[in-house]
């Protein structure tokens, strides 16, 4: 029963209801004609109705369901119940005249029970028991999609809304900015070449953080960029302890990613590990059929207590946006996260 009512997207407060009202139909019609109250309330007749709406709505599930998957439906409108609603509305009566027939055969009584008012009568009652529960069962889906949309557009948002503001303060720290200002600063002094190299890496940064932190989704192509400029700018301070390397670079797919992705994976592998120039930590970014990066565990002693937030955030978008996870692993030696492709064709 419970493998049912997952199948039809039901819980138990439905059920009681669907019951509820089969029963007073079924009161409604035997008051008429009957003045012994116990028989009006006699549980048979409804325990047949109940079961009758069950099937209905065992008909619309295997209609919603055969054709979002010819159609590859993911969002449905007022638009699509009707014609779920329509679908299920003809096969009903086709199927339950096909099998009335078939009863009928078998007793030998197909003259009687399909003549030209019963067979009309039959298919009336039908049309209004369909419309009754099946209105009511896809408004009840409708609903329940409606708010499970709702609660997933929060959750993007609210993720979303964390891990820009999260790349935004940290870029825009005013600690951030006086370190790296001193080391442009030094590097003016020892290096001019070094320090224009630093300034475009560090302008570059910021351009993209701006021009990205409002979009759900970015090429692929950019957000190596701007992690290969972030990793620029932190191998100025970390002089050798960390290293970055591209796999299939130029064969990069055209493909979207969450914003800051790959940053936030390259920070994270910097901040949880301690490079040193005899061990230094190599983190790898790997194109194929998905996103691989990777780098060997050097843990440093003393772990920031809010570790794990960003790759929460990170999984939170990818599942999302599009219904994909991320895959992490880790170990002693080696730690990796997985990221699907997302193929888009929204304005982004």
């Amino acid at each position: 029963m419970k493998r049912l009512f997952n199948f039809l997207d039901i819980d138990r407060y439905f059920t009681i209801f669907i019951f509820f009202i089969s029963y007073l139909l079924i009161i409604d019609s035997r008051i008429k004609v009957e003045t012994d109250i116990l028989n009006v309330l006699k549980p048979d007749a409804p325990i047949a109705q109940f079961l009758a709406v069950f099937v209905i709505m065992i008909l619309i599930k295997i209609t919603i369901s055969y054709i979002q998957r010819k159609h590859d439906l993911k969002i449905h409108t007022a638009k699509t119940y009707l014609i779920y609603f329509s679908v299920s509305f003809i096969l009903y009566l086709i199927i339950s005249n096909v099998f009335s027939l078939v009863i009928a055969a078998l007793f030998n009584t197909i003259v009687r029970n399909f003549n030209t008012h019963t067979l009309l009568l039959n298919n009336v009652s039908r049309m209004v028991e369909f419309t009754l529960f099946g209105s009511i069962y896809l408004a009840y889906l409708f609903y329940n999609e409606n708010n499970k949309f709702k609660t997933e557009i929060t959750k993007y948002n609210q993720a979303l809304s964390s891990s820009a503001i999260q790349q935004l303060k940290a870029q825009l720290n005013p600690h951030f900015l006086f370190n790296n200002l001193n080391t442009l600063d030094e590097l003016i002094e020892e290096d001019p070449a070094k320090a224009s190299a630093f300034l475009h890496h560090f302008s570059e940064l910021y351009r993209y953080s701006l021009i990205t932190s409002e979009k759900k989704l970015v090429p692929l192509q950019d957000e190596i960029q701007f992690a290969k400029n972030y990793f620029e700018l932190m191998a100025h301070k970390y002089l050798g302890y960390y290293h970055l390397e591209i796999e299939n670079e130029h064969q990069i797919p055209h493909v979207f990613v969450p914003p800051f992705c790959l940053q936030v994976l390259v920070e994270n592998a910097i901040e949880h590990n301690l490079g040193l120039d005899k061990t230094p930590v190599f983190i790898t970014i790997s194109i194929s059929d998905k996103i691989i990066v990777s780098n060997n565990s050097i843990p440093k002693k003393y772990q920031k207590k809010t570790g794990g937030r960003a790759l929460k955030n990170l999984a939170t978008q990818f599942n999302l946006l599009s219904d994909k996870n991320i895959s992490i692993d880790s170990s002693d030696t080696h730690f990796k996260v997985t990221l699907p492709f997302i193929n888009s064709n929204q304005d982004v």
